[in-house]
């Protein structure tokens, strides 16, 4: 068992220039002591989906006891067979940088592309990781002075990641773990915007772990946010003996790749030696805060895509049939999403009075976009029949032929 603990926290951010998020990140501190930052490319929708597959094969993979090396490979080849299945994904690829946690007191970096990890420990940063980008290739072997790097028009070009060959060469690197360090794994859409210095200041800064890497993130964007930007802050907190919270690798309700796993766990320190950027406890009312500011503005969204859906079935009228009658509706024919069209009008029109074009055209539901347009229909109807129809007259009846009654003389009284 690990003498220490990991408690991580992770943000993701567009940036600012592009239209999509191409980077996730996987936080399984307290379930499988890993966590990971991928940064994918081939497109909006390739680069999304190269990332968010290999996280996932690596969530997988270290569940079933993998080691960390060889299920970076198994991410690899997760990445391949997908882009082989879709050919819109053909060439995608992402970068994976990818911590877990030793049972000997070390942490074991995984590495392949651009993306980095970093040690803070006693206010100092100092890197893990080697980028496998041209430029640093070009660092390494003295062409170009790291200040000439920041600004090379070719420093985005990486010359190793996961999906592009079938065999991939992952960096491994041990580090020795104190209580008290900080680990930052992060995308290149931070490091190419911040500089080490203030990485550094920030991370010493800042004691909440979800609030250094939303500061991070805000410096990125402040700078020009030009890349998508990801950073995973990492405590490495020391494990009492007899604790019952310490992580034991159990693979369970796993996230999605990029989604915050909180870790509400507090460390009781009544001596006072516990680092001070010890994670706090998150109380009800601010998970509930936060969930409303998520639900709350999807609810909005549905009760106005409602209202339009009611406003589109109910602004429509048509002619149809009802118990034998010519018949007004208000509504569409059919309805719309539970919006059933209603009598507005039955009419004194039977369809026997109709002739056979007449009734096709009234059963096929002529549709109008007011109710004076389906009036009319139904006058031109009444007129048509009227038409077919002789007018009914009333016979003269025939002159009598009986003579006229003459009435007698009066009597005359004498």
């Amino acid at each position: 068992m690990s003498p220490f603990k990991l408690v991580a926290a992770g943000i993701t951010d567009v940036g600012r220039v592009r239209d999509g998020n191409e980077d996730g990140f996987l936080d399984e501190a307290r379930r499988l002591n890993l966590v990971a930052v991928a940064d994918g490319m081939g497109g909006h929708r390739g680069g999304e989906v190269a990332s968010a597959t290999a996280l996932g094969a690596l969530r997988q993979a270290m569940a079933s006891g993998e080691p960390l090396r060889d299920a970076i490979e198994g991410a690899n080849d997760a990445v391949l067979e997908k882009s082989g299945s879709d050919h819109q994904l053909q060439g995608m690829g992402t970068t994976l940088t990818a911590g877990t946690l030793g049972t000997d007191g070390s942490m074991l970096i995984g590495h392949v592309g651009d993306s980095r990890a970093y040690l803070l420990r006693d206010g100092e940063l100092s890197q893990i990781t080697n980028d496998h980008s041209l430029v640093e290739e070009m660092v390494r072997t003295g062409e170009l002075t790291p200040e000439q790097a920041e600004s090379h028009p070719q420093r985005s070009i990486i010359t190793r990641a996961l999906g592009i060959d079938p065999a991939v060469e992952v960096d491994v690197y041990p580090v020795d773990l104190r209580p008290g360090d900080r680990i930052l794994l992060c995308s290149d859409g931070l490091t190419t915007m911040v500089r080490p210095g203030e990485i550094e200041e920030i991370l010493d800064d800042e004691p909440d772990a979800e609030r250094a890497a939303q500061r991070l993130v805000d410096a990125a964007n402040a700078a020009g946010g030009e890349d998508n930007i990801t950073a995973v802050v990492v405590e490495v907190i020391e494990v009492d003996e007899g604790d019952e919270d310490n992580p034991t690798g159990s693979f369970a309700a796993a996230p999605v790749a990029g989604e915050v796993m909180e870790d509400d766990e507090t460390e009781d320190d009544p001596a006072g030696t516990a680092p001070r950027r010890q994670r706090k406890r998150r109380g009800w009312g601010r998970r509930i805060a936060r969930t409303l500011l998520w639900v709350l503005p999807v609810l909005v969204v549905l009760a106005l895509a409602f209202g339009a859906v009611g406003w589109y079935a109910r602004r429509t009228y048509f002619v149809g049939v009802d118990n034998n009658h010519v018949t007004i509706f208000k509504g569409r024919p059919g309805g719309v999403l539970g919006w059933d069209p209603t009598v507005d009008r039955r009419t004194a029109i039977e369809t026997s009075q109709l002739s056979e074009n007449e009734l096709d055209d009234v059963k096929a539901k002529k549709t109008f976009s007011s109710r004076g347009g389906a009036d009319g229909y139904v006058r031109r109807l009444r007129t048509a029949i009227d038409q077919r129809t002789p007018p009914t007259t009333v016979p003269t009846p025939p002159e009598s032929t009986v003579p006229p009654i003459t009435a007698a003389p009066a009597a005359v009284r004498t």
